[in-house]
Protein backbone atom coordinates (compact mmCIF):
# COMPACT_ATOMS: atom_id res chain seq x y z
CA UNK A 1 0.00 0.00 0.00
CA UNK A 2 2.79 2.39 0.88
CA UNK A 3 4.51 1.60 -2.40
CA UNK A 4 1.36 2.43 -4.35
CA UNK A 5 1.04 5.81 -2.58
CA UNK A 6 4.61 6.64 -3.46
CA UNK A 7 3.92 5.83 -7.09
CA UNK A 8 0.77 7.93 -7.02
CA UNK A 9 2.68 10.91 -5.53
CA UNK A 10 5.46 10.46 -8.04
CA UNK A 11 3.11 10.34 -10.99
CA UNK A 12 1.12 13.27 -9.63
CA UNK A 13 4.32 15.29 -9.25
CA UNK A 14 5.33 14.52 -12.81
CA UNK A 15 1.94 15.61 -14.07
CA UNK A 16 2.01 18.87 -12.09
CA UNK A 17 5.54 19.80 -13.20
CA UNK A 18 4.74 18.84 -16.77
CA UNK A 19 1.70 21.11 -16.71
CA UNK A 20 3.78 23.94 -15.23
CA UNK A 21 6.43 23.44 -17.93
CA UNK A 22 3.82 23.38 -20.69
CA UNK A 23 2.27 26.52 -19.24
CA UNK A 24 5.61 28.35 -19.19
CA UNK A 25 6.36 27.29 -22.74
CA UNK A 26 2.92 28.48 -23.82
CA UNK A 27 3.45 31.87 -22.13
CA UNK A 28 6.92 32.21 -23.67
CA UNK A 29 5.68 31.34 -27.16
CA UNK A 30 2.76 33.74 -26.73
CA UNK A 31 5.12 36.51 -25.63
CA UNK A 32 7.39 35.85 -28.59
CA UNK A 33 4.47 35.87 -30.99
CA UNK A 34 3.18 39.05 -29.43
CA UNK A 35 6.58 40.65 -29.70
CA UNK A 36 6.93 39.52 -33.30
CA UNK A 37 3.50 40.95 -34.03
CA UNK A 38 4.28 44.32 -32.36
CA UNK A 39 4.95 47.23 -34.63
CA UNK A 40 7.03 50.38 -34.36
CA UNK A 41 4.66 53.09 -33.19
CA UNK A 42 7.02 56.05 -33.35
CA UNK A 43 10.63 57.08 -33.98
CA UNK A 44 12.39 59.52 -31.66
CA UNK A 45 15.78 61.09 -32.35
CA UNK A 46 17.58 62.19 -29.18
CA UNK A 47 20.80 64.22 -29.25
CA UNK A 48 22.87 63.59 -26.14
CA UNK A 49 25.34 66.46 -26.40
CA UNK A 50 24.78 69.79 -24.67
CA UNK A 51 26.51 72.19 -27.06
CA UNK A 52 24.76 75.40 -27.98
CA UNK A 53 24.93 74.42 -31.66
CA UNK A 54 24.09 71.29 -33.60
CA UNK A 55 25.55 70.14 -36.91
CA UNK A 56 23.00 67.32 -37.27
CA UNK A 57 19.22 67.39 -37.42
CA UNK A 58 16.47 64.79 -37.21
CA UNK A 59 15.90 64.72 -40.97
CA UNK A 60 19.56 63.96 -41.67
CA UNK A 61 19.60 61.17 -39.09
CA UNK A 62 16.52 59.49 -40.53
CA UNK A 63 17.76 59.94 -44.10
CA UNK A 64 21.06 58.32 -43.13
CA UNK A 65 19.20 55.26 -41.84
CA UNK A 66 16.53 55.02 -44.54
CA UNK A 67 17.82 56.88 -47.62
CA UNK A 68 15.33 57.66 -50.35
CA UNK A 69 12.33 57.36 -48.04
CA UNK A 70 10.35 60.58 -47.67
CA UNK A 71 7.66 61.14 -45.05
CA UNK A 72 7.31 57.39 -44.58
CA UNK A 73 9.78 56.38 -41.92
CA UNK A 74 9.47 52.96 -40.28
CA UNK A 75 6.55 53.61 -37.95
CA UNK A 76 4.08 50.80 -38.58
CA UNK A 77 6.67 48.16 -39.49
CA UNK A 78 7.21 45.13 -37.26
CA UNK A 79 9.73 45.75 -34.50
CA UNK A 80 11.37 42.39 -35.16
CA UNK A 81 12.23 43.47 -38.72
CA UNK A 82 14.77 46.05 -37.51
CA UNK A 83 18.44 45.08 -37.34
CA UNK A 84 19.36 47.64 -34.68
CA UNK A 85 23.10 46.82 -34.68
CA UNK A 86 23.30 47.25 -38.44
CA UNK A 87 21.39 50.54 -38.25
CA UNK A 88 23.78 51.83 -35.57
CA UNK A 89 26.81 51.05 -37.74
CA UNK A 90 25.13 52.63 -40.74
CA UNK A 91 24.43 55.82 -38.82
CA UNK A 92 28.01 56.00 -37.51
CA UNK A 93 29.23 56.27 -41.11
CA UNK A 94 28.11 59.89 -40.95
CA UNK A 95 31.34 61.78 -40.15
CA UNK A 96 29.54 64.04 -37.67
CA UNK A 97 28.20 61.08 -35.64
CA UNK A 98 30.51 59.94 -32.84
CA UNK A 99 28.25 57.14 -31.62
CA UNK A 100 24.68 55.90 -32.01
CA UNK A 101 22.45 53.75 -29.81
CA UNK A 102 19.12 52.38 -31.07
CA UNK A 103 16.55 50.50 -28.98
CA UNK A 104 12.81 49.92 -28.57
CA UNK A 105 11.15 50.87 -25.31
CA UNK A 106 8.08 49.21 -23.75
CA UNK A 107 5.78 51.46 -25.75
CA UNK A 108 7.35 50.15 -29.00
CA UNK A 109 8.97 53.51 -29.71
CA UNK A 110 12.27 53.31 -31.59
CA UNK A 111 14.70 55.58 -29.73
CA UNK A 112 17.74 56.83 -31.64
CA UNK A 113 20.36 58.31 -29.33
CA UNK A 114 23.01 60.24 -31.24
CA UNK A 115 26.23 61.75 -29.91
CA UNK A 116 27.66 64.40 -32.19
CA UNK A 117 31.38 64.93 -32.73
CA UNK A 118 32.69 68.18 -31.26
CA UNK A 119 34.99 70.20 -33.54
CA UNK A 120 37.90 72.05 -31.96
CA UNK A 121 39.41 73.77 -35.01
CA UNK A 122 38.62 75.05 -38.50
CA UNK A 123 41.44 74.29 -40.93
CA UNK A 124 42.29 75.44 -44.43
CA UNK A 125 44.59 73.43 -46.70
CA UNK A 126 47.21 75.00 -49.02
CA UNK A 127 44.82 74.28 -51.91
CA UNK A 128 42.10 76.33 -50.21
CA UNK A 129 39.73 73.58 -49.14
CA UNK A 130 38.39 73.70 -45.61
CA UNK A 131 37.01 71.37 -42.96
CA UNK A 132 36.65 71.00 -39.20
CA UNK A 133 38.72 68.73 -36.97
CA UNK A 134 37.79 67.26 -33.60
CA UNK A 135 40.05 66.33 -30.68
CA UNK A 136 40.65 62.84 -32.09
CA UNK A 137 41.72 64.37 -35.46
CA UNK A 138 38.59 63.24 -37.29
CA UNK A 139 37.86 65.26 -40.44
CA UNK A 140 34.41 66.87 -40.31
CA UNK A 141 32.91 68.42 -43.45
CA UNK A 142 31.83 72.05 -43.41
CA UNK A 143 28.09 72.57 -43.73
CA UNK A 144 26.28 75.52 -45.23
CA UNK A 145 24.38 76.22 -42.01
CA UNK A 146 27.35 76.23 -39.64
CA UNK A 147 27.82 79.19 -37.31
CA UNK A 148 30.65 77.84 -35.17
CA UNK A 149 33.35 80.17 -33.87
CA UNK A 150 36.61 78.21 -33.64
CA UNK A 151 40.36 78.86 -33.93
CA UNK A 152 41.40 78.91 -37.60
CA UNK A 153 44.53 77.12 -38.86
CA UNK A 154 45.87 77.78 -42.36
CA UNK A 155 48.38 75.88 -44.52
CA UNK A 156 47.09 72.64 -43.00
CA UNK A 157 49.12 70.26 -45.17
CA UNK A 158 48.45 67.06 -43.17
CA UNK A 159 46.13 64.23 -44.09
CA UNK A 160 45.05 62.90 -40.66
CA UNK A 161 44.17 59.50 -42.15
CA UNK A 162 47.78 58.81 -43.14
CA UNK A 163 49.65 60.99 -40.64
CA UNK A 164 53.20 59.94 -39.74
CA UNK A 165 54.84 60.52 -36.35
CA UNK A 166 55.84 64.09 -37.22
CA UNK A 167 52.37 64.90 -38.55
CA UNK A 168 50.76 63.38 -35.46
CA UNK A 169 52.80 65.72 -33.28
CA UNK A 170 51.52 68.71 -35.26
CA UNK A 171 47.94 67.41 -35.02
CA UNK A 172 48.28 67.09 -31.25
CA UNK A 173 49.54 70.67 -31.02
CA UNK A 174 46.71 71.93 -33.23
CA UNK A 175 44.20 70.26 -30.92
CA UNK A 176 45.79 71.43 -27.67
CA UNK A 177 46.30 75.02 -28.89
CA UNK A 178 42.69 75.17 -30.10
CA UNK A 179 41.42 74.03 -26.71
CA UNK A 180 43.63 76.60 -24.98
CA UNK A 181 42.35 79.44 -27.18
CA UNK A 182 38.73 78.32 -26.78
CA UNK A 183 39.11 78.45 -23.00
CA UNK A 184 40.12 82.14 -23.03
CA UNK A 185 37.78 84.78 -24.44
CA UNK A 186 40.67 87.26 -24.87
CA UNK A 187 42.56 85.03 -27.28
CA UNK A 188 39.42 83.97 -29.09
CA UNK A 189 38.79 87.64 -29.80
CA UNK A 190 42.40 88.58 -30.63
CA UNK A 191 43.69 85.69 -32.72
CA UNK A 192 42.63 85.78 -36.37
CA UNK A 193 44.44 82.67 -37.57
CA UNK A 194 47.32 80.30 -36.90
CA UNK A 195 49.61 79.56 -39.83
CA UNK A 196 51.36 76.17 -39.86
CA UNK A 197 54.90 76.40 -41.22
CA UNK A 198 56.31 73.53 -43.33
CA UNK A 199 58.51 72.60 -40.37
CA UNK A 200 55.47 72.33 -38.09
CA UNK A 201 56.01 75.64 -36.29
CA UNK A 202 53.06 77.94 -35.63
CA UNK A 203 52.64 81.66 -36.39
CA UNK A 204 49.78 83.81 -35.12
CA UNK A 205 48.07 86.71 -36.82
CA UNK A 206 46.32 88.94 -34.31
CA UNK A 207 43.62 91.60 -34.49
CA UNK A 208 45.93 94.23 -32.99
CA UNK A 209 48.73 95.31 -35.36
CA UNK A 210 50.11 93.70 -38.52
CA UNK A 211 52.94 91.74 -36.95
CA UNK A 212 53.33 87.98 -36.94
CA UNK A 213 53.64 86.26 -33.56
CA UNK A 214 55.93 83.26 -33.76
CA UNK A 215 55.28 80.29 -31.48
CA UNK A 216 57.70 77.83 -33.05
CA UNK A 217 57.19 74.18 -32.22
CA UNK A 218 56.56 74.62 -28.49
CA UNK A 219 53.34 73.61 -26.77
CA UNK A 220 53.52 75.20 -23.30
CA UNK A 221 50.75 77.56 -24.27
CA UNK A 222 50.10 79.02 -20.82
CA UNK A 223 53.65 80.32 -20.40
CA UNK A 224 53.94 81.58 -23.97
CA UNK A 225 50.66 83.44 -23.99
CA UNK A 226 51.41 84.92 -20.60
CA UNK A 227 54.39 86.65 -22.21
CA UNK A 228 52.22 87.82 -25.08
CA UNK A 229 49.65 89.15 -22.64
CA UNK A 230 52.35 91.22 -20.90
CA UNK A 231 53.13 92.79 -24.24
CA UNK A 232 49.47 93.64 -24.75
CA UNK A 233 49.56 95.35 -21.37
CA UNK A 234 52.72 97.28 -22.28
CA UNK A 235 51.60 98.34 -25.76
CA UNK A 236 48.33 100.03 -24.91
CA UNK A 237 47.55 101.43 -28.36
CA UNK A 238 47.54 100.19 -31.93
CA UNK A 239 50.27 102.65 -33.01
CA UNK A 240 52.73 100.95 -30.67
CA UNK A 241 51.93 97.55 -32.18
CA UNK A 242 52.31 98.89 -35.72
CA UNK A 243 56.03 99.52 -35.10
CA UNK A 244 56.74 95.78 -35.13
CA UNK A 245 56.68 93.31 -38.01
CA UNK A 246 57.37 90.22 -35.90
CA UNK A 247 57.11 89.13 -32.27
CA UNK A 248 58.84 85.91 -31.32
CA UNK A 249 57.78 84.35 -28.00
CA UNK A 250 59.16 80.85 -28.47
CA UNK A 251 62.34 81.46 -26.47
CA UNK A 252 62.49 80.89 -22.74
CA UNK A 253 62.27 84.00 -20.53
CA UNK A 254 62.45 86.47 -23.40
CA UNK A 255 60.51 88.08 -26.19
CA UNK A 256 62.16 89.02 -29.50
CA UNK A 257 60.57 91.89 -31.40
CA UNK A 258 61.54 92.91 -34.93
CA UNK A 259 60.77 96.53 -35.68
CA UNK A 260 59.56 97.73 -39.04
CA UNK A 261 62.66 99.97 -39.16
CA UNK A 262 64.95 96.94 -39.13
CA UNK A 263 65.96 96.91 -35.47
CA UNK A 264 65.50 93.93 -33.21
CA UNK A 265 64.66 94.11 -29.56
CA UNK A 266 65.36 91.35 -27.03
CA UNK A 267 64.08 91.50 -23.51
CA UNK A 268 63.25 89.41 -20.49
CA UNK A 269 59.49 88.88 -20.59
CA UNK A 270 59.08 90.15 -17.04
CA UNK A 271 60.61 93.57 -17.83
CA UNK A 272 59.65 96.50 -19.97
CA UNK A 273 59.63 95.53 -23.64
CA UNK A 274 61.79 98.44 -24.83
CA UNK A 275 64.70 97.85 -22.47
CA UNK A 276 67.38 96.56 -24.95
CA UNK A 277 67.93 97.32 -28.64
CA UNK A 278 70.33 95.48 -30.98
CA UNK A 279 70.93 95.58 -34.70
CA UNK A 280 69.08 93.04 -36.82
CA UNK A 281 71.21 90.69 -38.96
Amino acid sequence: MKLNKRKIYYVFGLVVWSMIGIGLIFLLVSAIKKEDASVCKEVKVIFSEEQNYRMLDEHEILSSLWPGVQNDFPAGNKSASFDLFKLEKQLEKNPWVLSADLYFDQQHVLNIHVQQRVPVARVFTPAGSSFYMDASYAVLPVKSNDLISLPVFTNFYINPAIANASDSSVLERVSSLSKFILSDSLWMAQIEEIYINPDGGFELTTQMGDQVVQLGDRDDWKNMFMKLKRMYTHFTDADAWSKYSKVDIQYKDQVVCVKQSGLMQMTDSTKAVDSIMVDKH
